[in-house]
């Protein structure tokens, strides 16, 4: 029996669960002494340490890792793509900047918050990355790359409940030179190219040089602009120097530096199916100046019938559109182009990001039994990504009044003066006299961290591995224009246009007739539509499109939440051979994290006598410094997690090595502060809370028939407590907490049935229930009951609810005449709250997300009814993932020295959900994916050419979508997979 080691639990074996594709030889004696049988067999790859050499099929934790190699005859370009060869694991773009959901057993990111933590930890050689670039950059001069499942903490990094991703890059080797070169050329005018160079600085030194470089042609058309986006210009560099100064003393130091300047698409094509306005309700028609408050935007339905456009008259930029004259209805009433890959986008997306990432590390051996590590960080990264909001044009032209003459009526002199001709000028997106708006997400982050290990190696029973972490973490600048998140519009910088407009003309008239300046501001301000002049953004950089931005105008909502994170903790793992074929293992962490959130509210619309809006960060009075009443949220959260198991060693007749394992682990991730809300406002809660997972899993690892099958399997059971999930609370992501339980198995196996023949597959097995959780859907407010209606916010533009009957009561009163048209504005805003008796409505009750029945008057807005989620899956859990591949070689071609090797890899993914809700919109459909490819190569002199397809029946695949609120329409962003691809690659290496 091989000794177990901490080391090989910290260094967690640089190779899969299963070697995939790995064939080593080895040497058979023959029975009768005759001629050795040399054949392949699997090989296992080993984790190589100071002292010991160990495989991953004798650690008892459920890893899948693959080198350089399997990464690329498994066509895994990049963090995507290794959802196609791990059990459980799904993968989706998400809808803010550089942001993703890498889900491992149904646990990621289901929150949408600054101070939010990963469910999945990604790190680079061991480094935590809070800000990373793991579904932009591609996988180059990697020695491997780790997928740990299951709860982590105690062993090194950051605390993560899912589980971590670990990128190891390759490091200088010792007095020998090497180099390698990649080039690869394919559909979509894709190239490629990968290399390294490795040089020798005398015998106690090395320096290695990797890079790679990515540019290809769009996979989206844009029909506006008649240009293919969503292309890629991107490359990254590193360099590492590693030093042997002593046999006890050992480093190194790495530079990494990755960008990208490309038209990539943040989110992709919106779909909806379109809310049209209602013209009679109980059989009382709807005059027009009621009907723009009846529809949402969007209405649930599947996303196979979601192939419609906004009605623009449900969101707030074209709601504002209508309350400024701008507008009369619905700006797009043209049919939906339906493909999923072409857009209507007024200019093709804008897409930068770049990260310096400084690495540095050194060992050294205080004795033969004990070695001290250091690790430490430091990396900056900024992204940022602008676009066409809706990615559809509109149809419908502002109104012109130039044919209504001066004198005739004051609006329109002042609508003409304003507008002329129609044409809003915007200092951000230009003159236009059609509905426009854009988006911008992006910022910056610097992080620092600073990690010390101590890990023995004794010959006794008993080892340990102890360690400690810090964590300094700084994101979003508001001097920076590009940090947060912006949406522009013409229709909001009009209404602004609009305000001031009456502001200065009251103000001009007051001050012309005598009036003193402070009485005459006074009437201006009264007169204004947002209570006095707002400040219009016009000087600044340009960031993509847009020019003359600052990000300190109140024509444009911004949102900003600056952060800062301050983390450390204590982690060990301590390990004791009960017997020489069982171990007990007892891990803990205490974790002591601080966040700290500045308060700065939204500035749309604000008036002040200021130039620019006001961004500093606003203290609330009668809060306490913690609660913003200094200007800034402060929480802190300390836990202590671990984990504890045995692993087993049994020799049986009926395999080769066997290991048996069975662990309890306790999961956490850290609360966070919800981003901010208009000033005064009390939408939801602003911190969220921790959550945990009670871990409970069983495993065993197995090789047979002489090394020519592995079979390993994983059953767990996840009780998830205080799940974070975000939902869009009036233009926000607010993130909440509810409970769930997860269960599932895993499989993997791989079988050498020849000696040039290899089968590989894994299944994953997941079954999700959300437990005793009530919640309002933002499409279904009503719950379904015809004794409630949804409108629409005529201040906010977030939507209400108010019974049907007491919906048709004022609309009989504006029949009759007791009422003026457009009337029904006031519902949403409680205008007719507490005249339920005046008007002989009845109350109505309901289930608020409390579970709690609640009773209401009829005229009286509320949310909605929660609904009961109980039993429901959460997102982004399939529950069934399946990878099946095969793999044959044909040896000694064209005289001896050339092989050719075949490989096909097919991956299955089951229905998923996008929301807790469940619904037929939440709903994303299986899907699947076949790769092939035939490589021809030649070990002795190096080369390889490979021919390969990805995605080879062309699979439109929508792996994710983001509903955005109520005061955007309820429109659905969706993200899709790459489409077929093929091409050529040739490999080059001394």
């Amino acid at each position: 029996m091989i000794k177990k080691t901490p080391e090989k639990y910290l260094m967690l074996a640089g190779a899969s669960a299963i070697a995939l594709g790995l064939l080593a030889p080895m040497a058979i004696a023959q029975e009768d002494g005759g001629e050795v049988e040399v054949r392949r067999t699997l090989g296992t790859v080993l984790v190589t340490t100071q002292k010991t050499e160990e495989s991953i099929q004798d650690v008892p934790i459920a890893v899948s890792a693959f080198d350089e190699e399997a990464l690329e005859k498994l066509q895994l370009s990049g963090g995507p793509d290794l959802v196609r060869s791990i059990p459980n694991v799904s993968f989706t773009k998400a809808n803010f900047g550089g942001s993703y959901n890498f889900k491992i057993r149904g646990i990621g990111a289901d929150l949408v918050a600054q101070s939010g933590d990963a469910g999945v930890g990604v790190h680079q050689n061991d480094v935590p990355l809070t800000a990373n670039r793991l579904f932009e950059a591609e996988f180059y001069d990697v020695e491997r790359v780790e997928t740990l499942r299951g709860p982590q903490g105690t062993l090194y990094g950051r605390n993560a409940t899912g589980g971590v991703i670990n990128v190891i890059t390759a490091k200088p080797v010792f007095e020998e030179f090497q180099a390698d070169l990649n080039l690869t050329y394919g559909n979509y005018n894709t190239f490629k190219a990968k290399g390294m160079l490795n040089v020798p600085l005398g015998d106690k030194a090395a320096l290695r040089l990797a890079g790679s470089l990515l540019q290809r042609d769009g996979y989206v058309d844009n029909t506006i602009t008649g240009n293919d986006i969503d292309d890629r210009d991107l490359y990254g560099i590193r360099a590492t120097l590693a030093v042997e100064p002593t046999d006890r003393l050992r480093g190194w130091v790495s530079y990494d530096y990755f960008e990208e300047d490309d038209s990539r698409l943040r989110s992709g094509k919106q779909l909806c199916d379109k809310d049209p306005f209602l013209t009679s309700f109980s059989s009382v028609p709807i005059s027009g100046a009621d009907q723009i408050y009846t529809t949402l935007g969007c209405q649930e339905a599947p996303l196979s019938q979601s192939l419609d456009r906004v009605n623009s008259a449900g969101t707030l930029g074209g709601g504002l559109g209508i309350a400024a004259g701008l507008l009369n209805g619905d700006a797009f009433t043209d049919p939906l182009i339906k493909d999923l890959r072409t857009i209507e986008s007024a200019f093709d997306p804008a897409y930068e990001a770049d990260q310096e990432l400084f690495t540095w590390k050194a060992e050294y051996d205080l004795t033969d039994s004990l070695l001290l590590t250091y690790l430490g960080s430091y990396s900056e990264t900024t992204a940022v990504s602008v676009e066409d909001y809706n990615k559809i044009a509109p149809n419908v032209t502002f109104n012109d009044l130039s044919a209504v003459p001066p004198g005739l009526s004051p609006t329109a002199d002042l609508y003409n003066a304003v507008f002329p001709g129609g044409v809003v000028d915007d200092p951000q997106l230009g003159a236009s006299n059609v509905f426009r708006t854009f988006d911008i997400s992006g910022g910056g982050s610097e992080q620092t961290t600073h990690e010390l290990r101590l890990q023995s190696d004794f010959d006794g029973r008993f080892n340990f591995n102890l360690g400690a972490i810090s964590v300094d973490f700084e994101a979003i600048d508001p001097n920076d224009p590009t940090a947060g998140y912006v949406v522009l519009s013409n229709t909001l910088t009009g209404l602004t246009q609009f305000n001031n407009a009456i502001y200065n003309a009251t103000l001009h008239g007051a001050l012309g007739a005598g009036v003193p300046q402070a009485q005459a501001e006074a009437l201006a301000a009264d007169a204004s539509v947002f209570g006095g002049p707002v400040p219009i953004d016009t000087s600044g950089p340009d960031v993509g499109p847009i020019t003359n931005f600052s990000g300190f105008g109140g024509n444009y909502f911004r949102s900003l939440s600056p952060y800062r994170l301050e983390s450390f903790a204590v982690f060990g793992e301590g390990y004791y051979d009960l017997t020489d074929d069982l171990q007990l293992t007892v891990g803990l962490r205490y974790t002591d994290d601080k966040k700290e959130q500045d308060n700065i509210p939204t500035a749309l619309f604000v008036p002040t006598m200021s130039p620019t809006a006001n961004l500093s960060p606003q203290p609330i009075p009668g809060n306490d410094a913690d609660n913003a009443g200094d200007g800034s949220y402060n929480v802190a959260f300390e836990e202590t997690t671990g984990r504890i198991g045995l692993d087993w060693q049994p020799q049986t007749s009926f395999t080769d090595d066997t290991l048996i394992y069975g662990f309890y682990s306790r999961g956490y991730k850290g609360g966070g502060i919800n981003p901010p809300q208009p000033a005064g406002a009390d939408n939801f809660p602003q911190t969220f809370d921790p959550e945990f997972i009670n871990s409970y899993e069983v495993g065993t690892k197995n090789t047979l028939a002489n090394g020519a099958v592995q079979l390993n399997a994983t059953a767990f059971y996840y009780d998830y407590e205080g799940y974070q999930i975000t939902q869009i609370v009036n233009r926000s992501s607010a993130n909440f907490n509810i409970d769930a339980k997860l269960k599932g198995l895993e499989f993997e196996t791989i079988w050498n049935p020849a000696s040039t023949f290899v089968i590989n597959a894994n299944l994953g097995l997941l079954d999700s229930e959300i437990q005793d959780t009530y919640a309002i859907d933002v499409l279904d407010r009503t719950n379904g009951r015809a004794d409630l209606i949804t409108l629409k916010n005529a201040s906010s533009y977030s939507n209400c609810v108010v019974s049907a009957q007491g919906y048709a009561t004022v609309l009989g009163a504006i029949q009759a005449g007791v009422l003026d048209e457009g009337a029904t504005a006031g519902l949403c805003v409680g205008a007719f709250a507490g005249q339920e008796a005046t008007f002989g409505v009845p109350d109505v009750t309901y289930t608020d997300s409390e579970g709690n029945t609640r009773t209401v008057g009829g005229l009286t807005p509320f949310d909605g009814e929660a609904k009961q989620l109980d039993g429901n899956a959460i997102p982004g859990a399939p529950e069934t993932t399946l990878s099946l591949g095969a793999e044959y070689t044909f040896e000694g071609m064209f005289n001896g020295d050339w092989n050719t090797r075949l490989r096909a890899d097919y991956y299955y993914q089951g229905d998923s959900y996008s929301r807790v809700w469940n619904t037929g919109g939440d709903e994303l459909d299986s899907w699947t994916n076949l790769n092939l490819a035939v490589v021809f190569y030649n070990d002795v002199n190096g080369l390889e050419f490979e021919i390969f397809g990805k995605n080879v029946t062309d699979e439109e695949v929508i792996t994710g979508r983001y509903l955005t609120d109520d005061s955007s329409g309820l429109y659905s962003n969706i993200f899709l997979s790459e489409p077929r691809l093929y091409g050529v690659r040739v490999r080059k290496s001394w």
